[in-house]
């Protein structure tokens, strides 16, 4: 057969195959890819280019120069994207930021333009699409650029971008079931070959170990020459195998015979001496065909044993030391010297890939050698020596040995090496296939006792590896109760009921918990951004933990179980509400009637005015400058119309008081101080009054904004595992149905039935709660300059 005979399988299948598949799946795919990137991009620019256009209508200039007023309605437009984080900055080109991040990437040589120039760049460690914009704009100094970058990290777009391609690619699969047709038919073609080599095997009788005729093509060729080879590997193995099953049956049938032979010599015996004389040669004769039979089990059991790779890691020394005990308690080791030698092994030194029932047996047969055909007194030495690589087991004694010249025969099966041998030939074979079973060296030389030595080297394995991966493995014990380190602004009292819950269904796991003010835990974790920190932050300040989450402070979670949480209160899969806590009014009905109470809050600000010194230095609100779920429900009230500006200015005309907290605010009311407090929490609020019978609770007709706790995971967790567990416990039906009958807090869950007094008072305006949505629209009124100029409006406000 010549190298060039034969049709080439290869090129009809490359030829078939590339018009099919090559055009079809490597460019459209590739141009699918570019399209979708491109139609991904698309709409979220859109998003990107009308929020930098709404910044920029706000910016003018001031005395100081050009200043800016962050629109709502910018952060709110990013709002619809409900996955990425978001920056931004309002800059002067070369001169300094007027607000938002500095430090933005800008590409090298970018000038200034009217028109939005989108780009991608890496901030943070994340990557983000920018727009940048600007425009002219006139200052005491003349003309001048004021730029606005915006910028989304690109989770959505990559979404989308695979969303896109994967709906493109279902149309290619029909085109792609034309091209299957057709390498079908190649295939059929080309390979007609193998269809007779099948035919030719399928035909043959199972004696018939032929090698398989024909001529291949080329491609093919080398699967006939590995048919054959493997066709002449079975006919050896075949050849041994009948060889070995031959000798097995010429040695059992020469045994049996001969011990045969003997009882019916005894029974022909006739004298008590002759029959005595004979029945002890029939026992000789039945013991050597024990032990041959067992040998030959034996023999066949290691070779089963090394087909199987039954290797795993084992200790050698303990293998060693357990095989001698028990050889030990034959009665012919009597007046035998055994003894067992091991030097220079460490602790965990002794370990190799090994079978432990393969070398257990081998080791029986070389002790079991020199005990038949060495003296009655004889010494046997077993040492077990460690080198850098491997592991050398030598069995020595002070028998005859063997003979120089006989040494290479000395593993052959059924090989007598002496004429007054009683053995099998076999426990040398045994012993030579466990050690091509593990991959061992055999070796046989002259003992120093005078007999034979015979020495098995195995392969050590990194016993240090093996031993620092054990705890891993095996568990590594008990485990030490790890605390689960919480920092959050939420009372103590009202989460220690969840707290034990947990603890009690996650066995070794202590919750460690530290309470702060809203301000004070927002300001602790910017300063702990880059070190260690809690495992789990919790706050009713949802701006504030919206910001920790947009600077990637947070880790997305998976949560263990399926949670049904509405949209409102999860943003990113980072960031999860658990409560549902409405803004309420506090009063003292000794002070004003139910009857009387304002419907709205426009009806409010007439209220007050109209009864400015009745209620003069008794209304109370938060000190939003000092917290943080006061400057939160500001603000959002901010967000509502012209009206609550009016509000503020009449609340500050009748000398409002501010407070830190609502139990500052209740207690006041409660005193007589306050007539009534104004955006108190209303599960602490309605905790606090269950045993002040004059005060009361007061919702809103027009809204009532509500605020949910929430919860993150830092990224620098050092148990995140254990905190997502709290945050799933937190969500899950068991933890919304404690926090509704044994906190004080509202929970998320409608299904919970919430507890009078503030129940009732909720079912009753059931549809005019307005929830705060977790977005990047919260972002908004912490802008340096937005927060800054409605802090002055809320001061001058309060004539402050």
């Amino acid at each position: 057969m010549t190298e060039g005979g034969g049709h080439s399988l290869q090129r009809r299948l490359l030829v078939t195959m590339a018009t099919g598949f090559a055009i079809l799946l490597l460019l459209i795919s590739a141009l699918l890819w570019t399209y979708a990137r491109a139609a991904a991009n698309r709409p979220q620019d859109l998003l990107l280019a009308g929020t930098a256009l709404s910044i920029l209508e706000r910016i003018s200039a001031g005395p100081e120069g050009a200043t800016v007023d962050l629109p709502n309605s910018a952060m709110e437009i990013l709002s619809l994207n409900p996955i990425d984080r978001v920056q931004y900055r309002v800059f002067l080109p070369g001169g300094p930021t007027l607000t938002g991040t500095e430090g933005l990437p800008v590409p090298p040589g970018l000038a200034p333009s009217g028109a939005p120039v989108f780009f991608e760049q890496a901030f943070s460690g994340t990557v983000f699409r920018f727009v940048l914009q600007a425009r002219q704009l006139t200052t005491a100094e003349g003309r001048q650029w004021v730029a606005v970058q915006v910028g989304q990290t690109v989770e959505a777009r990559d979404a989308e971008q695979r969303s896109f391609f994967v709906a493109g690619l279902i149309g290619l699969a029909g085109l792609s079931l034309i091209g299957l047709g057709f390498v079908w038919v190649a295939i059929r073609t080309s390979l007609a070959p193998l269809r007779q080599v099948a035919a030719d095997l399928a035909q043959r009788e199972p004696a018939d170990l032929g090698a398989v005729g024909g001529a291949p093509p080329r491609e093919i060729r080398g699967l006939f020459d590995a048919i054959n080879g493997f066709i002449a590997r079975l006919s050896r193995s075949r050849a041994l195998t009948e060889t070995f099953i031959a000798d097995v049956a010429h040695q059992t049938r020469t045994s049996l015979s001969a011990l045969q032979g003997h009882l019916s010599l005894a029974v022909d015996a006739e004298t008590p001496e002759q029959m005595r004389s004979r029945l002890v040669k029939a026992d000789r004769q039945a013991t050597r065909t024990v032990r041959l039979t067992n040998q030959l089990l034996a023999n066949a059991m290691v070779i089963h044993r090394s087909d199987r790779s039954s290797l795993q890691p084992l200790a050698l020394k303990p293998l060693v030391r357990d095989t001698l005990a028990q050889t030990l308690r034959d009665s012919r080791m009597r007046h035998i010297s055994l003894s067992f030698v091991d030097e220079g092994i460490e602790p965990g030194g002794d370990i190799v890939l090994g079978d432990a029932v393969s070398i257990r047996e081998a080791l029986r047969n070389l002790i079991e050698n020199a005990v038949r055909h060495g003296p009655p007194d004889n010494t046997i030495t077993i040492s077990l020596v460690a080198s850098n690589e491997a592991l050398v087991l030598s069995v020595e004694d002070a028998g005859p040995g063997i003979a120089e010249a006989d040494l290479p025969r000395a593993t052959e099966r059924f090989t007598s090496l002496s004429q007054n041998s009683t053995g099998s030939g076999l426990g040398l074979s045994i012993v030579k296939a466990v050690t091509d079973g593990h991959g061992a060296e055999l070796r046989l030389g002259r003992s120093p006792l005078g007999g034979l030595c015979v020495t098995l080297i195995f392969k050590r394995l990194l016993a240090v590896l093996l031993l620092a991966l054990w705890p891993l493995v095996s568990g590594g014990g008990a485990a030490r109760a790890e605390a689960l380190v919480i920092h959050s602004a939420t009372d103590t009292a009202a989460m220690r009921p969840l707290i034990e819950a947990f603890e009690a269904r996650t066995p070794g796991v202590e919750v460690d918990y530290v309470e702060y003010q809203t301000l004070d835990l927002y300001r602790a974790m910017l300063r702990e951004a880059e070190g260690p920190g809690p495992d789990l932050v919790i706050s009713s300040a949802m701006d504030l933990q919206v910001d920790l989450v947009n600077r990637g402070l947070a880790r997305r979670l998976q949560l263990p179980f399926q949670t049904e949480s509405p949209s409102w209160a999860v943003w990113r899969s980072e960031l999860f509400g658990f409560t549902f806590e409405p803004a309420v009014i506090v009063y003292d009905t000794r002070a004003i009637s139910r009857e009387e109470l304002p419907a709205s809050h426009r009806d409010l600000a007439t209220f007050v005015r109209e009864n400015e010194d009745r209620f003069r230095g008794r209304i109370g609100t938060y000190d939003i400058a000092q917290s943080g779920i006061g400057y939160l429900f500001a603000s959002q009230d901010g967000l509502q119309g012209p009206q609550m500006l009016r509000l503020f200015e009449v609340l500050g005309r009748a000398d409002l008081k501010t407070y830190c907290c609502t139990s500052q605010m209740v207690e006041a009311t409660a005193r007589g101080e306050l007539a009534f407090a104004f955006n108190t929490i209303g599960s602490y609020a309605a905790a606090q009054i269950e045993a002040e019978p004059h005060l009361g609770l007061h919702f809103f007709d027009d809204y009532n904004l509500v605020m949910t706790r929430t919860a993150f995971v830092p990224a620098a967790a050092r148990q995140p595992e254990v905190a997502a567990l709290f945050i799933a416990f937190l969500l899950s039906r068991e933890g919304q149905g404690i926090i509704a009958e044994q906190t004080p807090l509202i929970p998320l869950s409608p299904e919970q039935a919430i507890p009078p007094p503030i129940g009732p008072e909720m079912r009753a305006r059931s549809g005019t709660f307005l929830p705060i949505r977790l977005t990047p629209g919260l972002l908004t009124y912490l802008d340096a300059l937005k927060q800054r100029d409605f802090l002055s409006a809320w001061e001058a406000s309060l004539g402050r």
